[in-house]
């Protein structure tokens, strides 16, 4: 009302009129060009951050785009990484942050960290984190990061609408699959029976066909699977027990996390329990796990009955192992507690290199740098023979930038680690980018090694460089987990 009123006054002063024109003229201008410049930035498909990593935002600053390309579509592979590689890879693709030249428009590449976060365990941080991203319906791998991560978060109708938006690439595998099961769930059973004949003629996926064929026929369907989100869906839809032990076993590194409750924890300690059977129950626990992963899963587990039985003050019957099992599970103080009780002449069945590798252990996982424990490691190393893990075991606390005096390097001169499996031309790109800094490359490269090496980590001579070279490029807590994890396969012997 009060701008109404104001223009019969203007109109009589059309100086008034040029002037309030030569005062706004440069502010409308201004905001044409701001919406123009921001109608016209294209999307960086890396910006969105998925958790605070701690990580800058220049995290990518001058990596090589082609080597992001190579890398970034291994994270996901069948081989799996370690519990340290997959945390490394976790933390640098949650982090917001500008993307590699080239790369943060380029929707394929997008939707290549989308699928290794969802790979990683993180389909519900990237379910929310498509909601904001564009361009899904005209990517295939765009589409399928937000059908899985709906499937998994068990938003079914989500990723039935993800599907129906496609526009290219519909006849493949994967989405023949979830069309059949979005048919099914509309109940359009003879669509979906037809869409499933043409699913299984491309490619055959034994879980899904006995999911899918019981669901269509009514017939017995067996245990729940959970490879993917489809057979995950498919499972819940049939009311699959997705907690018992054949779903845990089939659950891909995606659904893992689903899991966990069924793993759970040891019983915690009462006031007055009989501590011989708790100590009895969580060394039994700790020792049915045949691979590493499954050793750190396992303490994690016990972690509650090792802290009471450290706090207790008795003897253990396998002191070392508990110790172990304490920084595996993060609780450095029971580690600490258990090793400060240790005396190595009254120690059953542990050496000097035993304890001298459980100091290192709880040295590295401490964040703390200490050239008396890595002294005595190489002393240990030395007195112990060529095949001695406190050899390979010395090099990989070294990584962390610890300093040997003259006689020790001397010592280590003769140190065998085992042989490298990491092609040359990679590690000397790792050492490049641990020297100029480039923490986004040398993470990548890192990952690129640990993805050959699998579930079990890379060889302990590799670890070192890679610990090193992150060490050195800034990702100094990721450097401390290999080197605890590279410490703990030798220790555990897996």
């Amino acid at each position: 009302m009060r701008h109404n009123q104001s223009m019969p006054q203007l109109l009589r002063f059309p100086s008034l009129i040029a002037l309030a024109a030569a005062l706004t003229a440069p502010t409308l201008v201004a905001a044409q060009e701001a919406v123009q410049v921001k109608s016209l930035a294209a999307p960086d498909y890396f910006s969105g951050a998925l958790a605070d990593t701690g990580l800058p935002g220049d995290l990518w600053k001058d990596t090589a785009p082609d080597l992001a390309r190579e890398v970034l579509p291994r994270i996901g592979g069948p081989r799996g990484l370690s519990p340290a590689f997959a945390d490394l890879a976790r933390r640098l693709l949650s982090t917001g942050a500008n993307a590699p030249a080239r790369i943060g428009d380029d929707i394929e590449m997008g939707a290549q960290r989308a699928l290794a976060l969802i790979a990683l365990g993180e389909a519900r941080g990237v379910d929310g984190l498509l909601d904001r991203t564009t361009g899904a319906a005209g990517s295939s791998a765009l589409s399928m990061a937000a059908a899985e991560a709906a499937l998994i978060t068990g938003q079914d109708d989500k990723a039935c609408a993800v599907q129906d938006a496609l526009t290219v690439d519909r006849g493949s595998a994967y989405w023949l699959r979830l069309r059949a099961f979005c048919q099914l769930k509309a109940g359009q059973d003879d669509a979906a029976q037809l869409t499933f004949q043409l699913a299984q003629q491309q490619t055959k996926d034994a879980d899904y066909a006995r999911l899918m064929g019981a669901a269509l026929a009514g017939t017995t369907p067996g245990a729940a699977s959970l490879k993917n989100g489809v057979n995950y869906a498919l499972s819940r839809r049939l009311n699959l027990d997705v907690q018992s032990a054949a779903a845990v076993a089939s659950a891909s590194p995606a659904l893992k996390p689903l899991t966990s409750s069924a793993t759970g924890d040891l019983a915690g300690v009462a006031p007055g329990a009989d501590l011989t059977a708790t100590e009895a129950s969580a060394l039994a626990f700790l020792r049915q796990a045949k691979t590493l992963p499954a050793f750190v899963d396992a303490a994690r587990a016990s972690a509650g009955p090792i802290a009471a039985l450290a706090a207790a003050g008795g003897p253990l019957q396998d002191p070392v192992l508990m110790a172990r099992a304490a920084v595996a599970a993060g609780d450095l103080a029971s580690a600490q507690t258990i090793r400060a009780r240790l005396v190595q002449d009254s120690i059953p069945g542990a050496s000097g290199a035993d304890l001298a590798i459980l100091d290192a252990l709880i040295t590295a996982a401490s964040g703390k740098t200490d050239n008396q424990v890595l002294g005595a490691l190489v002393s240990r190393g030395a007195s112990g023979g060529a095949r001695s893990p406190a050899q390979a075991a010395a090099l990989l606390l070294a990584s962390l930038g610890g300093t040997l005096d003259a006689d020790a390097r001397g010592q280590v001169y003769n140190f065998d680690a085992g042989k490298s499996a990491a092609q040359s031309a990679r590690l000397l790109l790792l050492d490049d980018a641990g020297a100029a800094k480039r923490a986004g490359e040398a993470g990548l490269l890192a990952l690129s090694i640990a993805a050959d090496a699998g579930v079990a980590g890379p060889a302990p001579v590799d670890r070192a460089r890679i610990a090193r070279a992150l060490h050195q490029a800034g990702l100094d807590a990721d450097a401390r987990a290999i080197v605890v994890e590279g410490l703990f396969s030798l220790a555990y012997g897996k």
